[in-house]
């Protein structure tokens, strides 16, 4: 099995013990509150003692005993399936066993069709909501078809706990799906936008930040520094590639820690990467470009320890005229391509 399919396996058994768990906590509560209103309309109905045997397993044992049936199951998204079309026939014949009392049947009915769309969507609704009608039919017509739908003070009291507790319950159950959705979008927005190795945008998220901050006209006081990585080229063939990823990740980090919050930086190509500073003139720039180019010169490389790293950099003005991304980065290139030709390892501003 390779990695992947040990991921995907990890993250479906994930997604089958949160099913189980939701389903476990409803059916607990919807069954611990619904025994209250069953209870209350049995009794008031003089039902025999096996029925109330059979009440207090439906109650209180029947969810546990469902929860342990799925979690030592191989697969238990699916026997959690199977569980919850027996919670439908178990509704269906409590309906006939209460000889359709009108609020606690109605009642019950309906929430178990909103667990079911907080379990798992609609797609279980058609088929709990089928097998609970048929069931509800077969036990009516074994029980003689008796029906009373009248409900009196008492058994709309004890209907009242369902009522409020079990939609606050779905409701929190749904904030919390919700949360998680949005955290999983944060992850996969960052994952889409970051570059995996030195940890700043992509040149994709980049331009199209630089972009915006233009068409915003925020970028009229700012400055454009390129970052190229000298002779990057025979860093990868001499020392490898696993090297050449270090050096990206270490000038990654240098760079993110020399800015301020506003201030944008992408990887722009393999050894470029692009920053733009606001709100700052060409001096104040130069100074935060001599400070990146100096960390970097300074710094040691773990698995190639005499190796140096030099940086030549390219500062290019904001500015109205500057109409793209793409025509900024053209004159920082410009001067950047000056400092390679000047020697390297040094900054030059574009005229």
């Amino acid at each position: 099995m390779t990695a992947t399919d040990t991921r995907r396996t990890a993250i479906t058994d994930e997604r089958a013990r949160r099913f189980v768990a939701r389903a476990h906590g409803l059916r607990t509560l919807g069954f611990t509150l619904s025994t209250l209103i069953l209870g209350t309309v049995l009794y008031r109905n003089a039902a025999p003692a096996p029925i109330w045997g059979l009440l207090v397993a439906h109650g209180y044992v029947w969810p546990h005993l469902a929860r342990l049936h799925a979690r030592f199951s191989r697969d238990p998204a699916r026997l959690e399936q199977f569980n919850v079309m027996a919670d439908a026939v178990m509704i269906g014949v409590w309906i006939a066993l209460i000889r359709f009392n009108l609020l606690p049947s109605v009642l019950i009915a309906t929430m178990f069709a909103m667990a079911l769309i907080a379990i798992d969507g609609t797609r279980l609704l058609v088929r709990g909501s089928a097998l609970l009608v048929v069931a509800c039919g077969v036990a009516a017509a074994l029980t003689g078809f008796s029906i009373a739908p009248r409900t009196d003070m008492i058994e709309l009291l004890a209907c009242l706990p369902l009522l409020l507790v079990f939609p606050l319950a779905l409701a929190t159950i749904t904030h919390r799906l919700a949360r998680r959705v949005q955290t999983q979008n944060r992850q996969l927005f960052q994952m889409s936008s970051i570059d995996s190795l030195s940890g700043l945008l992509n040149r994709r998220h980049w331009e199209d930040a630089v972009n915006a901050a233009l068409a915003r006209h925020c970028c009229d006081d700012a400055v454009m520094l390129l970052i190229d990585i000298d002779n990057f080229k025979q860093v990868n063939d001499q020392h490898g590639h696993t090297v050449g990823d270090e050096v990206v990740r270490k000038v990654g980090a240098i760079i993110r820690n020399s800015l301020r919050d506003g201030d944008l930086a992408g990887r722009y190509g393999g050894d470029e990467f692009g920053v733009v500073l606001c709100g700052v003139g060409v001096h104040a720039a130069a100074a935060v470009a001599e400070r990146i180019r100096s960390s970097v010169a300074c710094s040691l490389v773990e698995r190639a320890p005499g190796l140096r790293c030099t940086l030549s950099i390219g500062l290019a003005r904001g500015g109205a005229a500057i109409g793209s991304a793409s025509e900024w980065v053209k004159e920082a290139d410009a001067a950047m391509y000056r400092a390679k030709l000047a020697g390297r390892n040094r900054l030059v501003a574009a005229t």
